[in-house]
């Protein structure tokens, strides 16, 4: 039984970065709803899923709340490794998901308030102090996005936007990542266990220059850490 043998290191890129006096901290609740994980073939790029691989079943991840003990279990059991072709080598990671997410928790002065919902244009509003609560936040229209990212209308990515661009009519994204360690390969009679790890210390973003600015609109989805690593 050999330990760890690849790894994918993803980091959500769903921060404003334009957020001058963005502060950061933990999330307790952080939703996520996959539509579609694939495989890509050797030759991919960032840019391009080449033979894309569907591993995923044909219905949604459902919210996989990432900040709770059992993120990893439920994600991972979203893709069947047992799909993949034996001896093809895949040298990427294809996700689809919602561009909605729901979320609690504190970042600098500014707490998540209960209810309330930003758009794809607009942060959420927020509170001071006080209990956060859940907030519905959205990773934001923009043409500047490395080509990594795009957005797609449909949540099977059949209708997709360039790289690099989340439009206005796109309601769910496609995120690449290369597999680290040269690939994923299986073998006949010996598919790997997917485990999932997830970071939110810094999931929370809040974008004001103190508590005065809380009940703007200043709270945004962060950058979580994600790791999945391919266990025989």
């Amino acid at each position: 039984m050999k330990n760890l043998i690849k790894s994918i290191f993803i980091f959500y890129v769903l921060l404003y970065s334009s957020n001058s006096f963005a502060a950061t901290g933990a999330a307790t609740e952080y939703k996520v709803t996959m539509t579609k994980l694939e495989l890509c073939e050797t030759g991919s790029t960032t840019a391009n899923c080449l033979n894309a691989l569907t591993i995923s079943p044909s219905g949604t991840s459902g919210a996989v709340d990432i900040a709770s003990v059992n993120a990893g279990a439920t994600a991972g059991s979203y893709g069947n490794i047992a799909k993949a072709k034996i001896g093809t080598l895949y040298t990427y990671i294809q996700i689809t998901m919602s561009r909605q997410f729901s979320m609690t928790g504190t970042a600098g002065s500014c707490a998540t308030k209960a209810g309330e919902s930003g758009t794809k244009t607009t942060d959420a509003k927020g509170q001071t102090g006080g209990t956060p609560g859940s907030s519905t936040l959205y990773v934001p229209d923009g043409t500047s996005y490395n080509d990594h990212m795009n957005g797609s209308v449909d949540s099977l990515g059949a209708s997709v936007s360039n790289d690099g661009v989340i439009g206005s009519s796109d309601e769910y994204f496609q995120y690449r990542k290369i597999i680290s360690g040269g690939g994923l390969k299986v073998k006949a009679g010996d598919f790997p266990t997917v485990k999932v790890a997830f970071d939110v210390t810094n999931a929370v973003g809040e974008a004001t220059g103190g508590t005065a600015a809380c009940t703007g609109n200043v709270m945004y989805a962060n950058e979580p850490g994600m790791t999945i690593s391919f266990v025989d």
